[in-house]
């Protein structure tokens, strides 16, 4: 590369190379998303998987971007990159990126890289042929009936800060939030009376409001938790005990310490586990996919199976109870029935 020529260089499909500053383009591209009112968690997940690719890319002393390059670098993720470690509360765990992560990696990438083909930048996308990775979609986490119950028993309830802490696990369990939407709550989106909550479109993952049901046990202890702090409606509803707004790391770092302290070991203990958690138990109790999904604030139900496939287990339970041939024929019941007959 010549001397008076960009640190970073971009192979096109023509083997013409053209020049671009790697930073530049980045910040531009993030101020282009903003401008088209991308979701600050959206900028925030560019900014992260961009940045991560320039630090790998600066190590490998910045080689023309061809797909052969990028691949590397999805190897690289695949296969080497120690998980978490860019994450500053969680331990690192183990080497390799999960599919699911990588191809949000991808996704990302072909977007920054298109643009960069859309305000012509370069001539062609060095993304193009790369491959989404096979996902293992039934694959997640949920907790048993007897971890929910020892998290549950694990904060100190006799003081506002473990009050809280177990209220907050009751709302997860309850109606399955996002974290983000958990923590963005404020009292004027509790509804006592109807014993509802309301998910502003601006905390909403899909920026769309919606409605979500709650047991009478979940708002009787949410009318408490309120009666220790003196707030108002449009205060957040989770606080720390010195009144100051209570943040979703935070309250997962305690997670993690109640985990250790009521012997919770198998799955990993994080919020996103109780939605998990929530969307089973609400299916094998009798819950039906298409409310669950209006509950969970999915956009189609293609999101919802995964729970479905998860639970079918459990047909062969649910079979018993419902067969007509158990109601109808079964334990003597045909003598009750004399009079129906089968051909």
């Amino acid at each position: 590369m010549a001397r008076n020529q960009p640190k970073f260089a971009f192979i096109s499909k023509r083997e013409a190379n053209i020049n671009f500053d790697l930073d530049t383009q980045i910040i531009r591209f993030l101020d282009a998303k903003r401008i088209a009112k991308r979701s600050p968690k959206t900028i925030s997940a560019y900014l992260q998987v961009l940045t991560q690719f320039k630090k790998w890319y600066e190590e490998k002393e910045n080689p023309p971007i061809t797909s052969d390059v990028i691949r590397e670098y999805i190897g690289f993720l695949s296969f080497e990159k120690t998980r978490w470690d860019d994450h500053p509360t969680s331990p690192n765990s183990g080497v390799g990126l999960s599919a699911r992560t990588v191809n949000n990696v991808i996704r990302n990438m072909k977007i920054f890289f298109n643009y960069l083909v859309n305000v012509r930048i370069i001539l062609h996308n060095p993304m193009d042929s790369i491959e989404y990775q096979t996902e293992d979609k039934e694959s997640f986490e949920a907790f048993t009936d007897e971890d929910v119950l020892r998290l549950l028993s694990a904060p100190n309830r006799r003081v506002y800060t473990g009050r809280r802490d177990y209220c907050m696990m009751l709302v997860l369990i309850d109606a399955g939030l996002r974290i983000k939407e958990l923590t963005n709550l404020k009292k004027s989106d509790i509804d006592f009376k109807l014993r509802q909550i309301t998910v502003r479109a601006d905390t909403s993952k899909t920026r769309t409001l919606r409605i979500v049901p709650v047991s009478q046990k979940t708002i009787k202890e949410l009318e408490s938790l309120i009666s220790y702090m003196d707030t108002g409606e449009d205060d957040y509803l989770w606080l720390t005990q010195f009144g100051e707004r209570y943040y979703g790391d935070t309250f997962a770092k305690l997670l993690k310490l109640y985990a250790k302290r009521s012997g919770v070991s198998g799955p990993r203990v994080s919020p996103h586990t109780f939605r998990h958690y929530f969307a089973v138990k609400y299916l094998r109790e009798g819950g039906d996919p298409m409310s669950l999904a209006r509950i969970l604030g999915h956009t189609s139900l293609n999101m919802t199976q995964v729970y479905v496939k998860y639970t079918g287990s459990d047909l062969q339970q649910q079979h018993d109870k419902a067969s007509p041939v158990t109601h109808l024929v079964d334990k003597g019941n045909e003598k009750k029935r004399g009079s129906l007959k089968f051909k």
